[in-house]
């Protein structure tokens, strides 16, 4: 969670501290959608259409099914009726469509700051100074002797400047969370630096995010790793593959799972029917069946017994038990009890549930959010 602060005189400058850097969930009631705190307070009250996550201090919200872009204290940066879309802001700007479908990236004074050519359908938002962008072309082909031209689709990077970090050469591309990213030429993964430079020409069929600095990818129809650099830290070897987490990585082997460590040692055996990836020093295995947890040795923690298991995160981990959710902590005991359609994993001390159809939360403690 990216965190600010305002910058007063040091005697009105507490007060909104607390507020700043604490995240704002959105919650919905009766059709209407508002934000609460970390501790389940209200802090904007049940009005919106939609409500986006907060982002750096601003939201994208709908109010009478138009959109605009709010800060924490609800003033409109970006007022109703000015677009028919705004997304998430990012890195400084939030990209914004109007009603002739020209899109532009406005800054959080609600100005344009990059006006896009009229043929860019598609802007992502801002990650690392760079985001991604698309156009329609014509793509030419020959079909038994005649050149054929369909509408396409291809994709580069655009800078704060406006300026293109390369040709639309790509035919897919992700947003740049690291100092790299996977892009698609045809059906196959390279991966792109943020010169512009293709440090991995694309060869792989598959291509995982980066977790840690390593990536998941698929060569001839078998699994392995590379960092950053495109070095491939183990080479596909595996049936399958999952992504490191704590210094280890779920492998296939024969149609069972184990666990392999950086040095591509196998530290637990394959013989798991599926697992979850290690997390707080714990992982979730199936077999039989059934869920337990093992240790970084593959020793029992707790005993097959789960219908359904994520992974741990601030402590709890969600389960399903006799087709409800609840969550354990790392002694097994049930803080949030089995009485849930769905728990999401924590994150920021809270974490998403479902209850009888609607959306809600609940904390480490096991409380139910928000508290109206």
């Amino acid at each position: 969670m990216k965190k600010f602060v305002f910058i007063f005189c040091l005697g009105l400058v507490l007060p909104f501290i607390a507020q700043a850097e604490s995240r704002l969930f959105p919650i919905q009631k009766k059709g209407k959608w508002g934000y609460m705190d970390g501790e389940g307070r209200m802090v904007i009250d049940f009005k919106y259409d939609l409500a986006g996550d907060f982002n750096e201090g601003y939201a994208s919200v709908a109010l009478n099914r138009m959109p605009c872009l709010i800060d924490i204290n609800e003033k409109r940066v970006v007022d109703t009726g000015a677009y028919q879309f705004i997304g998430m802001y990012s890195d400084g700007l939030v990209p914004v469509m109007d009603y002739k479908f020209k899109r532009y990236y406005l800054n959080n004074k609600g100005k344009v700051v990059i006006s896009l050519p009229a043929d860019i359908y598609d802007a992502g938002v801002f990650r690392n100074g760079l985001a991604r962008v698309g156009k329609k072309v014509d793509i030419k082909q020959n079909k038994f002797g005649f050149d054929i031209s369909n509408l396409g689709y291809k994709f580069t990077f655009i800078r704060k400047d406006g300026s293109y970090l390369t040709d639309f050469i790509f035919d897919d591309a992700d947003d740049f969370f690291e100092s790299v990213t996977r892009v698609m030429q045809g059906t196959k993964f390279g991966l792109l630096d943020k010169s512009g430079k293709l440090i991995v020409e694309p060869k792989y069929s598959n291509m995982s995010d980066f977790m840690d600095g390593i990536a998941v990818v698929e060569l001839t129809g078998k699994f392995g790793y590379i960092d950053t650099t495109g070095f491939e830290l183990i080479k596909p070897q595996y049936e399958y593959a999952k992504a490191f987490s704590n210094g280890l990585a779920a492998v296939s082997i024969e149609g069972k799972f184990g666990f392999i460590n950086l040095d591509n040692q196998l530290v637990i055996p394959a013989k798991y029917d599926d697992v979850r990836p290690y997390a707080e020093g714990r992982a979730g295995v199936q077999e039989l069946g059934k869920w337990a947890f093992v240790d970084n040795k593959g020793n029992y923690i707790y005993q097959p017994y789960f219908e359904e298991v994520a992974f741990f995160n601030e402590g709890l981990c969600p389960v399903k038990l006799k087709g409800k959710y609840g969550a354990i902590d790392h002694a097994g005991k049930v803080v949030v009890p089995f009485q849930f359609e769905f728990v999401g994993v924590f994150e920021d001390g809270v974490a998403e549930i479902i209850m009888q159809g609607i959306p809600l939360y609940v904390d480490l403690r096991g409380n139910l959010l928000p508290r109206l």
